[in-house]
């Protein structure tokens, strides 16, 4: 498998491209604001876009797909609920094929309610659900979002292979990268043992960001 994170631009935006060489085909994950730097990785690796997937409906995620579905043979991957058209509407652990890669769907609302991880071999990009360190936000200036939600689909990942390699969509945490392990071990939000403690780290964040020198 080929695999490359790309920094999109936007607010410290990730992008992905995943590939399976031998079929030369690729998916691209959240293109951002640098669909011509994915798409030129692709080219230069031979390989063929299949899918153009958005982890959720975010401008700052959808906004280079356009680009790419004008260039490409590709079709857009969005979950079900999703508010923007496209050609397919993926449900829940539902899986789409990539040459011998096997790209599984799983639901993650709270930051947003169409909200999905993508995991692919041992790797599972996070979207704007999970950062290093770091989680993504809820609130009034998230229509849709909610806290509930949001702990119970960390809860989700945190039942997951803890060898399971973490992506994010914005380079905002400590490193650009993780494993599931090192957050649970590590990451403040998955170290709350309820939901109660959970929402109140949330509220208070920003007083504990400062107490502990977190940046």
């Amino acid at each position: 498998m080929f695999f490359r994170q790309i920094p999109a631009n936007g607010d410290r935006n990730f992008a992905y491209l995943i590939g399976d060489e031998d079929a030369r085909e690729a998916a691209i994950v959240d293109a951002s604001y640098a669909p011509e730097q994915v798409w030129a990785g692709a080219q230069a690796r031979g390989l063929n876009a299949r899918y153009v997937i958005s982890t959720h409906s975010h401008t700052d995620h959808i906004v280079g797909n356009d680009y790419l579905l004008e260039r490409t043979q590709a079709v857009e991957v969005m979950h079900e609920s999703a508010p923007r058209a496209c050609r397919v509407r993926v449900k829940d652990n539902e899986e789409l094929s990539l040459g011998n890669l096997r790209l599984r769907f799983l639901h993650t609302p709270g930051h947003v309610p169409d909200h999905v991880c993508v995991l692919v071999e041992g790797k599972l990009l996070t979207g704007d659900l999970l950062f290093v360190g770091k989680i993504g936000g809820t609130g009034p200036h998230f229509p849709g979002s909610d806290p509930r939600q949001q702990w119970e689909s960390l809860q989700r990942l945190a039942r997951l292979d803890p060898a399971t390699e973490v992506w994010p969509g914005h380079d905002y945490g400590v490193a650009p990268s993780s494993t599931l392990g090192r957050e649970i071990a590590t990451n403040p939000f998955l170290l709350c043992k309820t939901y109660e403690d959970f929402l109140y780290l949330k509220d208070h964040w920003a007083e504990f960001k400062k107490a502990n020198n977190i940046p």
